[in-house]
């Protein structure tokens, strides 16, 4: 993808960064969301959907911290594609502040609690604070259940599920103590139904909407909000992948791409990056002050599939 379809990709061509590198912040995308002046922790924010909420927010004039593993493999077992390197880490941190806001890259792995912990603590320091966490980091490792070795396992589990666990520990005692605050989760519709190929997957995008509505009973009374979007395909290094479409037993992007047509309601084949941003941005924002606990299908359609 070249640098100009990436911009569009994510939403930052529209939030106002020209192609030639000139920015502005631009105009808000929406009125009454209230969110200028506060500060987003944003886990997996260095390319795809974390980088496309940490553009949209930047447009609502929310200061970013960027957290990303930055290492292509993170000492995992990854196949059929690699994690975002720490360059593409510096890069989005770069773009985020051509919009106008403050903006930090951590190099964090969100396994690793007391790296979260540091990393909310510079958050604070250098940004002035903390009001909205995107608990969005995540890996697929494709094989079927009866194939898959107990490492891919334990890698998906440990970064998809422990990881958001640990994105909100790290960030509660903030939260908590100044009765505040909005954390977000990134599901799937693979959190929504069975999906072959990708059953350790699957099991944790589960979890996080189970996790998402116990914090959201637990956390309220602080008036801390939790909600989780589940998205379809989307346009993403993860999904853009060999091993995803060969793991649904696709020879190529093309069948992979008629396939989510037959499943959408609406006529298109993936999301991009920028329509899960701004279901985010909706959900952190004062519009969505009474609701919590919700999972938001971005799934065109698709959702309409589910039973409940």
């Amino acid at each position: 993808m070249n640098r100009k379809n990436f911009l569009k990709s994510i939403g930052l061509a529209s939030a106002g960064v020209a192609i030639t590198g000139t920015s502005t912040l631009g105009q808000s995308s929406s009125a009454g969301l209230a969110l200028k002046g506060k500060t987003a922790l944003i886990t997996g924010a260095a390319r795809g959907i974390g980088l496309g909420i940490a553009a949209d927010l930047a447009k609502q004039g929310v200061h970013i911290a960027l957290l990303d593993i930055g290492d292509a493999t993170g000492g995992m077992a990854v196949k059929g594609y690699r994690l975002a390197t720490e360059k593409e880490l510096n890069d989005a941190t770069q773009l985020i502040k051509k919009l106008g806001v403050k903006a930090i890259g951590i190099k964090a792995d969100v396994r690793d609690l007391a790296a979260m912990k540091r990393a909310v603590q510079q958050t604070i320091q250098e940004l002035g604070g903390l009001d909205i966490v995107v608990a969005n980091a995540g890996i697929a490792s494709w094989s079927p259940f009866e194939k898959m070795k107990e490492a891919q396992w334990k890698d998906v589990i440990d970064v998809n599920l422990t990881g958001v666990a640990n994105t909100v520990w790290a960030a509660l005692p903030t939260l908590k103590a100044q009765k505040n605050g909005s954390i977000i989760t990134i599901s799937s519709i693979g959190g929504r139904q069975g999906v072959p190929g990708v059953a350790n997957y699957a099991s944790t995008k589960w979890a996080v909407i189970g996790l998402t509505k116990t914090l959201a009973l637990e956390l309220g009374k602080y008036n801390i909000r939790v909600n989780a979007i589940a998205p379809t395909a989307v346009n993403t290094p993860m999904y853009r992948s060999e091993g995803q479409y060969t793991s649904t037993g696709m020879n190529s992007f093309e069948e992979q791409d008629k396939a989510m047509l037959g499943y959408h309601a609406l006529p298109t084949p993936a999301l991009d990056p920028v329509d899960i941003a701004q279901s985010a941005t909706f959900l952190a924002s004062d519009q969505a002050k009474f609701i919590s606990g919700v999972v938001l299908d971005v799934a065109a359609g698709g959702n309409a599939h589910y039973t409940g």
